[in-house]
């Protein structure tokens, strides 16, 4: 963590804990968006990522990494679909490949969006599946610098899909059909591989 403050992870409620599990299972690496605030705290509301895999594939990722990100914005008939592409480059070699979506109709995915328009670091939070497959575990948190350019470029498609969501007829929203439509143009998120930390 670079001599920064260390993160215990975040306390997912069990049902999180055990949908996220489930998921894992059936179709291997998971992410969620997650904003946080203390309940007496006047600050915005922090973006957290979380991302869940088989104990194997996190264990393959500790250590020295860099992590790579992008979001992608796609416009559907049904609503606006935000999704938060990432890679995980271990120093040994490998990587860690997942996505999140994410949706500007509901606070939690607005709050999620504006967080990385707004803050300086990004928690990536890692949990690893049990071997009961029915529950997961914190492993270690990442802090990974969100630069201007980022920032910058997550406030722009905040303001995309906030202006999409708001042109999408009322009576034909519908993001669980916005995310069946533009997932046929997600790819596999091929990243370059950063040259630095």
């Amino acid at each position: 963590m670079d001599g920064r403050k260390e993160v215990r992870g975040l306390d997912l409620p069990e049902r999180v804990r055990w949908s996220i599990a489930q998921t894992v299972a059936e179709r291997g690496v998971q992410a969620r968006t997650i904003s946080t605030q203390g309940r007496s705290s006047m600050k915005p509301p922090q973006g957290h990522i979380i991302v869940a895999a088989s104990g194997a594939e996190i264990d393959a990722i500790r250590g020295t990494a860099s992590v790579v990100r992008q979001l992608e914005f796609y416009k559907t008939p049904f609503g606006p679909v935000v999704r938060l592409a990432f890679s995980v480059f271990p120093l040994a070699g490998g990587r860690l490949t997942g996505a999140t979506v994410l949706n500007v109709s509901q606070v939690s995915g607005d709050a999620a969006l504006s967080g990385l328009g707004r803050q300086k670091t990004v928690y990536f939070h890692f949990y690893a599946l049990t071997e009961s497959a029915d529950d997961l575990d914190y492993v270690f948190s990442k802090e990974v610098n969100n630069a201007e350019e980022q920032r910058e470029e997550a406030k722009k498609v905040l303001k995309m899909a906030r202006d999409a969501y708001a042109e999408t007829p009322e009576d034909r929203r519908s993001f669980r059909r916005a995310v069946g439509m533009a997932e046929r143009q997600f790819a596999p998120p091929e990243l370059p591989e950063p040259q630095d930390e």
